[in-house]
């Protein structure tokens, strides 16, 4: 194959391996991508393994569970009303089938009434008398966190503290205080196993698992806050200011959370809206490392195709350059005496800095002093001015196969012609010429 086509077939794979390269890089940090965001979410799944509490659905019972504050005294409270009995009259002299189904609501909402309000003598409000209440006025707050497993809901956090406490009837009189009441609600969920998740319950939990679920980000993916989450708890917000919707109330507060008791009082339990956290995707790392890929491989790939490519083609300008002299320029370059140099020939050192000498002070169009020029050259110097590569690339040219098919008989027999002059083994340079300006016709 000759040399310019091997040229070409290098750049053409050094482009294709290019393309190629820029493939193989993409589908790895494709596959990267799926492979750490894979790992990320069964690493942080394998942190909560045992959060369920067993229900069918999940609630604030499952997860785990950690104290935010507890011991605070619950010095800020004011009394409240009760609220009143709900009253039945709304749906007499409705006799239908929808008056039936509005009376069994009517009797439920009645039977919450008499659990959650119908022993109590009084009722407190938790947090007030200040103008901007402390949180710790609780007395407790129990954090929550929850593995969910989806992308942009992994993980789930929220706080469950008590906010009302009512002081029941009894016979003998309630002694207990609402500090105590608050106190006791937080043994009973953080110790007893009916509170739902005290066997989830560790202090300090909380810290030590957002410890290992940071532990677990990886050079692409980390765990952030997802402030765009646009769910919500439709349960019953425990506040609603003036001229806010119901419904708004529900997304921006807590909500009711069930309470538990015993003979002398009830605490009433809120949970705040959940915060959201997703799997977040760090895409300059991503982009930082498929460059760097990229650049690498490139590189690396260019170098190894260059290694070849330019030692070629300073050998195919060099030839190129060689076919182009004329014969006084080849004369000049074969007779240099620097020639002789590295394998030292005194002889012909001195020989060639003769035939240098008159090469550089005679005529270059003087074709006659060439022809006696060259004679010296080659006998003296014992140099041939035939380049073999030149010489079979000639040889390729003229060959008369080349003409046969379309057969074309009078370039077969010139083809045939100079063939035979160039398969010469004593042919000269001024032949070889000859034979070059005549196989342009072909």
């Amino acid at each position: 194959m000759k040399r310019k086509n091997i040229l070409l077939t290098l750049w053409g794979l050094w482009f294709c391996l290019l393309i190629a390269m820029a493939f193989c890089v993409n589908s790895y940090i494709d596959r990267k991508r799926v492979r750490l965001r894979s790992e990320l979410r069964e690493n942080i799944g394998s942190l909560f393994e045992g959060q369920s509490s067993g229900s069918v659905f999940v609630t604030n019972d499952d997860g785990f569970f950690d104290e935010a504050f507890s011991g605070f005294p619950a010095r800020h409270y004011k009394r409240i009303a009760i609220p009143s009995r709900p009253s039945k009259e709304g749906f007499k002299g409705i006799d239908s089938k929808m008056g039936k189904e509005l009376a069994k609501y009517d009797e439920k909402i009645d039977d919450d009434w008499k659990q959650s309000y119908g022993d109590l003598a009084s009722l407190y409000e938790l947090n007030w008398g200040d103008e901007y209440p402390n949180d710790n006025d609780e007395g407790w707050n129990i954090i929550r966190i929850y593995y969910v497993g989806a992308d942009d809901d992994i993980i789930q956090t929220n706080v469950i503290f008590p906010y009302k406490v009512g002081l029941k009837k009894t016979e003998w009189g309630n002694y207990y205080t609402v500090e105590q009441a608050v106190n006791e609600a937080f043994e009973f969920y953080t110790t007893d196993a009916k509170s739902g998740f005290s066997n989830r319950y560790q202090k300090g939990s909380n810290r030590r698992i957002w410890s290992k679920i940071y532990d677990c980000n990886n050079e692409y993916f980390s765990i952030v806050k997802n402030d765009k989450y646009g769910g919500w708890t439709a349960g019953i917000p425990i506040y609603r200011p003036k001229n806010m919707s119901y419904e708004k109330a529900q997304r921006l507060y807590p909500y009711e959370n069930g309470w538990m008791h015993n003979g002398f009082y009830r605490v009433f339990i809120a949970a705040t809206q959940t915060t959201h956290y997703m799997i977040e995707e760090n895409e300059t790392a991503v982009m930082a490392d498929r460059k760097k890929l990229l650049i690498g491989w490139g590189i690396s790939i260019t170098i190894l195709f260059m290694l070849l490519i330019i030692p070629l083609t300073i050998r195919e300008r060099k030839a190129n350059k060689i076919k182009t002299e004329t014969l006084y320029q080849r004369l000049l370059r074969l007779c240099n005496p620097k020639n002789f140099i590295k394998e030292y020939d005194k002889d012909k050192i001195d020989k060639a800095n003769k035939l240098y000498q008159r090469l550089l002070n005679m005529n270059s169009d003087d074709k006659d002093a060439l022809m006696q020029m060259q004679s010296m050259a080659v006998s003296e110097l014992g140099i041939s001015l035939i380049d073999k590569e030149e010489l079979d690339e000639l040889k390729q040219k003229v060959n008369p196969k080349n003409f046969m098919q379309p057969y074309d008989a009078e370039k077969v027999s010139l083809a045939n012609e100079l063939y035979s002059i160039l398969s010469d083994e004593n042919i000269d340079y001024v032949k070889m010429m000859e034979v070059r300006e005549k196989s342009k016709i072909l």
